[in-house]
C-alpha cells in the first residue's frame, strides 16, 4: 500500500500583531509586538493591564451578521481564519467530495466568557427570562466546528478538541492522521481562544504567572531573558488546510510544508508547575523523531513554546540539551510568543503558521526582547532580529497546563 503523505496548502491567521498571512509574516520578520494596554475593557483594577488583542477585525466580513450577533468571538475567529485558509489554498470546495473533507476545531475556553460575563450577569440581575433563547448551543465549544462545517458546506468527519495550550498542535495531528489513514483527502483544522476578559485575567493574576511590565507592553514578553517576569495573555485564531500530497499536486496547489510526525507525553506530576528536568519533553521529542525516521542532527530549527515563565523556559532549555546534546547549541530556536503572547489554544496554531512560512521562505523568526539571556537558557534563541536560514526540517513544541508536551515535525517540500 502506498504511503499517503500530508502537506499544508492554506494558512489563515488573526493574531495580535497582524490579521492575515501577509501582515502576520511581515510583523514576525520585523520583530513587531502586538502586546498593548488592554483596550476591550478598563484594566486599571488588575495587577496586569496588558495583553495581545486582535485589532481591526470585522467578523461581518466573513460571517452573516445575524450569526455574528448571537455567537461568541472565538467562533468569529474560527470561521474567519478557516475561510482565509481555504482562500489561501485556492481550493474550490464545490468541486470536492465534501464527504472526503474533514474539520477539526480546538479551543480551551470557548464562549464561556461571553456567557458567564454577559448572559450570567443578565440572569443574576433580571432572572431566567432575560437569557437569550440560543444561549445554550452557543455555550458549547463544538458550536464553532458546526459553524465552520455549515459555512464551508463540509459534510465529512468533524471533531472539537481541548488540550490546553497544546490544542493548536493536537488539531493538526487530527487532520494529519485522518488524511494519512485515508479517511479524508482534505482537512481544515482551526483553533481559537479569546481569554482577554476580566474574569480569566483575574484568575491568571491570582495565579501569579502574568508579566506586570505594564509601562512597556511591547517589551513585556521576554522568553529566556534574565529579567522576564511571566507570560503575557493574548487572543487570536489560526487555521490550516491540509491535503493528501497527490490531491494537492493534481490541482497544482502551492505547498508550504509537509507534516511528517507528531507525539505527545505527560509529566504526570504537578498540573501547574513544570518539571524542571524537562524529561517529558525529551520523551515527546524522541517519539516524534522516531516516528519521522529522522535523526536529531537533522532538525534545523525549533519553534519553541517559550512562554517567558521563568521555570518553564529553564525546563524547556534543559530538555533541548538533554535530547539534542551538543547539537542543541547549533540549532536556531525562537519563541514567537515574544511578539504575540500566549493565546492558549491558538498559540500552537500561531506556531504552525509561522513555521510553515519559515520553511517556505527560508527565514527564522526572532525572539524579541532577549536583551540579557538567562545563564540557564544559553542556547541560540535568535535574539532581536530574523535570520535568513534555509530550513529543511523544523520542529514545533508546546506545553499545556496539566503537564502535557506536544511535538510536531514539519519538512520543507521539494
Amino acid at each position: 500500500m502506498m504511503t499517503r503523505r500530508v502537506v499544508i496548502t492554506g494558512l489563515g491567521i488573526l493574531a495580535p500583531n497582524g490579521n492575515g498571512k501577509e501582515a502576520y509574516w511581515d510583523a514576525l520578520l520585523n520583530g513587531q509586538s502586538g502586546i498593548k494596554r488592554i483596550a476591550s475593557f478598563d484594566p486599571s483594577p488588575f495587577s496586569t493591564q496588558i495583553a495581545g488583542e486582535v485589532k481591526g477585525f470585522d467578523p461581518c466580513a466573513y460571517f452573516d451578521s445575524k450569526f455574528v450577533k448571537r455567537s461568541a468571538k472565538f467562533v468569529h475567529f474560527g470561521v474567519a481564519t478557516s475561510k482565509m485558509a481555504v482562500a489561501d489554498a485556492d481550493i474550490d470546495l464545490s468541486k470536492e467530495n465534501r464527504d472526503r473533507c474533514g474539520v477539526c476545531f480546538g479551543t480551551t475556553i470557548g464562549g464561556e466568557n461571553e456567557i458567564y460575563e454577559g448572559q450570567y450577569r443578565r440572569f443574576l440581575e433580571r432572572g431566567p427570562e432575560a437569557i437569550r433563547r440560543l444561549t445554550a448551543p452557543e455555550l458549547t465549544p463544538h458550536i464553532a466546528t458546526g459553524y465552520i462545517c455549515s459555512e464551508l458546506k463540509i459534510t465529512g468527519p468533524n471533531a472539537t478538541m481541548s488540550s490546553g495550550c497544546s490544542t493548536g498542535l493536537e488539531v493538526v495531528n487530527w487532520g494529519y492522521k485522518m488524511i494519512k489513514s485515508g479517511e479524508v483527502d482534505v482537512a481544515i483544522t482551526a483553533c481559537a481562544d479569546t481569554p482577554v476578559f476580566p474574569f480569566p485575567l483575574s484568575t491568571l493574576c491570582s495565579l501569579g504567572i502574568l508579566s506586570k511590565k505594564n509601562e512597556e507592553p511591547e517589551r513585556a514578553s521576554r522568553p529566556y531573558d534574565k529579567d522576564r517576569d511571566g507570560m503575557v495573555l493574548s487572543e487570536g485564531g489560526a487555521s490550516i488546510v491540509m491535503e493528501e500530497l497527490n490531491h494537492a499536486l493534481d490541482r497544482g496547489a502551492n505547498i508550504y510544508a509537509e507534516i511528517v510526525s507528531y507525539a505527545s507525553t505527560s509529566e504526570a506530576q504537578d498540573v501547574v508547575q513544570a518539571d524542571g528536568s524537562g524529561q517529558a519533553l525529551v520523551s515527546a521529542l524522541e517519539q516524534a523523531l522516531i516516528a519521522a525516521k529522522i535523526r536529531a542532527e537533522e532538525i534545523d530549527y525549533v519553534c519553541a513554546h517559550g512562554n517567558a515563565m521563568p521555570s518553564y523556559d529553564v525546563a524547556e532549555t534543559n530538555a533541548f540539551k538533554a535530547y539534542f546534546g551538543n547539537h542543541a547549541y547549533k540549532i536556531p530556536i525562537s519563541s514567537i510568543k515574544s511578539m504575540v503572547g500566549q493565546a492558549f489554544a491558538a498559540a500552537g496554531g500561531f506556531q504552525v503558521v509561522a513555521t510553515s512560512l519559515c520553511l517556505k521562505y527560508g527565514f527564522v523568526t526572532p525572539t524579541i526582547n532577549l536583551d540579557t539571556p538567562d545563564p540557564l537558557c544559553d542556547l541560540d534563541y535568535v535574539p532581536h532580529h530574523a535570520r535568513r536560514f534555509t530550513i529543511c526540517t523544523a520542529l514545533i513544541n508546546s506545553h499545556s497546563v496539566g503537564g502535557t508536551h506536544a511535538v510536531l515535525v514539519l519538512r520543507r517540500y521539494s
